[in-house]
């Protein structure tokens, strides 16, 4: 008995987290996936986000980007820490679907990217498209 009200507890404790984020289901799973090379290339070459400081009313994150930006930030300490997002855009949402830390020195204040930084960012981005992510970078984290 004690079993099946924890259970009703932890269901009630997600959806009240899920309402208050506003975590929205994808419908078809896959869909978020598929990269039209095309489409993207005419929003990346429209970059309506230039017009409008506040174009992007939404961002969309994969578990995995998440996962890794949280493990990065946590092995940071106390430095900051710096990261490239890789996804597209739709829309006026931004979706991250991957993430990378980058090896650059951090202090308390900043952080520099030198050309060791840039050599690994431009080497991962070209390994990813190798093995088929098609994803261009959309963000920088520090």
């Amino acid at each position: 008995m004690a079993s099946t009200s924890r259970d009703s507890q932890e269901i009630i404790a997600k959806k009240t987290w899920e309402l208050e984020n506003s975590v929205q289901t994808v419908n078809t799973v896959d869909d978020i996936f598929k990269y039209d090379k095309q489409q993207q290339q005419d929003i990346l070459t429209a970059k309506p986000w230039e017009k409008d400081p506040h174009y992007f009313k939404d961002i969309k994150i994969s578990a995995l980007a998440l996962l890794k930006m949280v493990m990065h930030a946590r092995s940071g300490g106390i430095l900051e820490i710096m990261g490239l997002l890789l996804g597209k855009v739709e829309g006026n949402t931004m979706i991250v679907m991957d993430s990378f830390a980058l090896p650059v020195e951090g202090t308390e204040t900043r952080v520099n990217a030198q050309a060791q930084a840039y050599e690994y960012m431009t080497a991962y981005i070209e390994s990813a498209k190798v093995v088929g992510r098609q994803e261009n970078a959309i963000g920088l984290v520090s």
